[in-house]
């Protein structure tokens, strides 16, 4: 058995801050009047019922995509601002969240965490008061005392994996959202110092709501699926083209998705031309170059393009060549679709005026290549035909690699540099199955070595071999090494 002095070696801090220890300690009954308010407050932000939204002292606990602040000193309900005015008024500095019950301090600008007052939430009512007036943590039982001193402590993550359930047709979601909680670039950024929900005024931020997703995922030890219900509500407000239960397409939803992460970030600059330094413009966004020369003079023109993904044909028999094909029977890859992207492409007179020759139309040559390339490549692999007649989908697969070399698709291919900073990795694939207009998603998603099948909320482990099989529809790869990222 351990001794007491290398228990406390071993133990959490005895207070979540030094505003909040001076609170507890005080004489003459003030400490245990704030015990009572805290479990107070607490029981009153309980929801009645799962899933429902209730309301408690004009406040709702569960569905609000902005978080409400409850005073532990006057129990009225504030929005972050108001909490602020209200704190500088009262000298109140102590507030419960809405949603996670989470304890806020004003002087400190940020949730802290208390193992005491913990130990009375989780208490049962009856005893909770009278624990709390009995037993500090330095006189716990025998019991505690052999846990604390053999438990292995871990960092602040979970361990495995979640599924998330469909909310009706949502399916579209799911598979993005999975595609961002599994990426290791985004989980240092909305588990770290990233989008902090606490400070964010904005009216239905997408942001937060993304960044509630994360910390669902990576803080619950629950290993049940939960559902991403916030994000659908805040995707809706932005979008009156997602509203409803209708079936979505996953590559416009990553595209609108990407898009309001950007915009939720302090300081980005909307004109993408001009470049952003925001975290977000740096981890999904590229640069596309389009040069069209004339064919009679020689005249080259060119124009840059923000790009967040690459839109991969894969419906032209007549590309099969391009493609990596050698007869009707065989199987385009993802290498040759890079080709045929990139390829010069033979423009007929009409479609380009040449401003060297005097801005008559003239036949030109066309050609796409990447000037920059960013930290998460999304490709995705079109598999929708649509003309005035018909629509179409294109069914079987497309080969795609674990790893893939970006150099040869880029403004440089023949650059002498080191060639390993432009290796990417995959990390997912999303698969549609079904029709166009009654299909269905979902995705494999790489979870360190392993992959891992999400469908909704079953959640399966399959072999790497399942994964290259794949009907894939969007292909999500990340830069090996961040720290050689090329900077075009």
């Amino acid at each position: 058995m351990a001794s007491v002095a290398c228990v406390s070696l071993l133990s959490e801090a005895e207070f979540g801050c030094e505003h909040i220890a001076t609170q507890i300690t005080q004489e003459g009954g003030a400490g245990d009047q704030f015990k009572t308010s805290f479990i107070k407050t607490h029981n009153a932000l309980a929801p009645h019922t799962k899933g429902a939204l209730t309301a408690q002292n004009g406040v709702h606990t569960t569905g609000f995509l902005k978080p409400k602040y409850m005073c532990l000193g006057c129990s009225e309900v504030f929005t972050n601002g108001d909490r602020k005015t209200h704190a500088e008024k009262t000298g109140h500095r102590f507030y419960m969240e809405s949603r996670s019950r989470t304890l806020f301090c004003q002087t400190c600008g940020d949730f802290v965490y208390d193992c005491g007052l913990e130990r009375l939430r989780s208490s049962t009512p009856e005893s909770t008061l009278e624990l709390a007036q009995k037993r500090r943590f330095s006189d716990s039982s025998t019991d505690e005392l052999y846990v604390r001193s053999n438990a292995n402590k871990r960092t602040c993550a979970k361990q495995g994996v979640r599924g998330l359930f469909n909310l009706g047709q949502t399916c579209y979601l799911n598979v993005i959202l999975q595609t961002l909680l599994h990426d290791p670039i985004l989980n240092t950024y909305f588990l770290g110092n990233g989008h902090q929900s606490h400070e964010c005024s904005a009216p239905d931020c997408v942001g937060c709501a993304v960044a509630e997703a994360f910390a669902d995922f990576n803080s619950s030890d629950k290993a049940e699926g939960f559902a991403a219900l916030n994000l659908l509500l805040a995707s809706w407000r932005a979008s009156p083209t997602l509203a409803g239960y209708q079936q979505q397409d996953a590559h416009e939803y990553y595209q609108f998705l990407v898009d309001k992460l950007h915009s939720s970030t302090d300081g980005h600059n909307e004109n993408h031309a001009k470049g952003c330094p925001c975290f977000f413009h740096k981890t999904f966004y590229g640069k596309l170059r389009s040069s069209v020369t004339c064919d009679k003079c020689g005249n080259v023109t060119r124009t840059e393009d923000p790009m967040v993904d690459l839109s991969l044909d894969v419906q032209v028999q007549a590309k099969k060549r391009a493609m990596g094909g050698v007869g009707p029977s065989a199987t385009p890859t993802l290498s040759g679709c890079l080709e045929s992207f990139t390829s010069p492409e033979k423009l007929n007179a009409g479609v380009y005026n040449c401003s060297g020759c005097g801005g008559s139309a003239q036949k030109a040559t066309k050609q796409l290549r990447i000037k920059k390339l960013p930290a998460i490549l999304c490709m995705q692999l079109k598999r929708y035909e649509h003309t005035f007649s018909v629509s179409e989908k294109l069914e079987g697969r497309i080969d795609f690699p674990l790893s893939i070399n970006m150099l040869p698709y880029t403004t440089n291919p023949h650059t002498r540099g080191d060639k390993s900073r432009y290796v990417y990795d995959l990390s997912s694939a999303v698969v549609h199955k079904g029709k166009l207009d009654a299909g269905h998603y979902y995705v494999y998603c790489r979870q360190g070595e392993e992959w891992i099948l999400f469908n909704d909320d079953q959640v399966t482990s399959v072999p790497e071999s399942e994964v290259l099989s794949a009907d894939a529809y969007l292909l999500f790869y990340n830069l090996r090494s961040l720290a050689a990222a090329p900077s075009q």
